[in-house]
């Protein structure tokens, strides 16, 4: 048999070698592209990501929850400050004319001038009265040391607010960085999905909305009146009497809960028509005439703890270590709450979040 011409046994090695390397690529690890992650595992990432949005909308709502305290307490700092200011300037101007009164009276000793004097006795009637002014003098000076400690004092108060102010200014830019972040890695993973993917989560998230605008139509008619009121003066409530196990004030909140399922949730959001968590609780609250801070953690010290077993309509329930979400409790063991980016205000139940406690406003 003839061997092959030798100008075709270079190019025959080299299909031999290339067939060789894509035999040892398909079987060595790792060579191979990673493969695309499943619907669940972008829907679990997705999960995280807003959870960690939520986390940090909450530490968002507790920043400024106390920068309006510390804006309030230096508002306070600030006119003290200026009240010491006019004070010590006052007694600064009654000792200037003190010391003059005082350079005119002359510089010679009491007994020289006692010495040498045509009356003796009108010199110690004389005397006597700049002794007195001595001693006012003495007692204003102690007055002015006070008041200019004081001035330090409060001078020293209000750099101390200013700094604290500075301080959570930095902690609301940064957790909006986190926020804005964690929501916009959430938004481009579901956009990697494949087409018919984001239709199915589309499709999931639009039956829940309307699953919780059905429960919101199908609430007992007070409910949907409050819902009405609601959009103009969240403070004007029906006076229909509640069908459900909550009463007086209670019963006014969780009817306002139940007016806002389907609203979406926004970040930030106090309503009326979006809300966070804590904007969710607090404006449901705020309804029946009881005022919470817009944080989930601060409203965790608004009121009463209540253990598990004896909670009632109205209670707040808590969730997560450190708190960084709240519901409103309906019975049953369901809340109404506003979950996190991408969804709407829903019923669920309490069981579906780590529980931390609960509040009675």
């Amino acid at each position: 048999m003839a061997s092959a011409p030798p100008l075709r046994r270079p190019a025959l090695a080299l299909l031999a070698s290339l067939v060789a390397a894509t035999s040892i690529l398909a079987v060595v690890p790792g060579a191979v592209a990673e493969p695309r992650p499943t619907l669940r595992q972008v829907q679990a990432q997705v999960a995280t990501l807003h959870h960690e949005a939520e986390a940090a909308t909450e530490r968002y709502n507790l920043a400024r929850v106390q920068m309006v305290e510390v804006q309030r307490e230096l508002r306070q700092v600030s006119k003290r400050l200026e009240l010491a200011k006019a004070e010590v300037g006052g007694m600064q101007s009654a000792m200037g004319r003190m010391a003059a009164a005082s350079y005119k009276s002359g510089s010679v000793g009491m007994g020289m001038q006692l010495l040498f004097s045509d009356d003796p006795e009108a010199f110690l009637q004389q005397a006597t009265a700049l002794d007195q002014l001595s001693r006012r003098q003495a007692v204003t000076l102690r007055k002015v040391t006070t008041a200019r400690q004081r001035l330090a004092q409060e001078r020293l108060a209000v750099d101390q607010q200013r700094e604290r102010l500075a301080r959570l200014q930095s902690v609301l830019a940064a957790e909006q960085r986190t926020i804005e972040d964690r929501i916009a890695s959430a938004e481009a993973l579901l956009a990697s999905l494949r087409a018919e993917e984001r239709a199915r989560l589309e499709a999931a998230r639009r039956a829940a909305v309307a699953d919780a605008r059905a429960q919101r139509a199908n609430a007992p008619r007070a409910s949907r009146d409050v819902r009405q009121t609601a959009r103009t003066s969240s403070r004007t409530v029906t006076r229909r009497s509640y069908t459900g196990p909550a009463s007086g004030r209670a019963s006014i909140a969780v009817r306002t809960a139940y007016a806002q399922l389907g609203d979406p949730y926004r970040w930030g959001g106090t309503g009326p028509g979006s809300f966070d968590c804590s904007g969710l609780t607090s404006f449901a609250w705020r309804a029946a005439g009881v005022s919470l801070p817009h944080s989930s953690s601060a409203q965790y010290s608004s009121g009463r703890r209540v253990s598990r077993s004896s909670l009632q309509p109205g209670d707040l329930v808590f969730f997560y270590s450190p708190i960084s979400h709240v519901g409103i409790y309906i019975g049953g063991g369901k809340m109404i709450d506003a979950p996190y980016p991408g969804t709407s205000v829903r019923i669920t139940s309490i069981s579906q979040l780590p529980y931390s406690g609960a509040v009675r406003p």
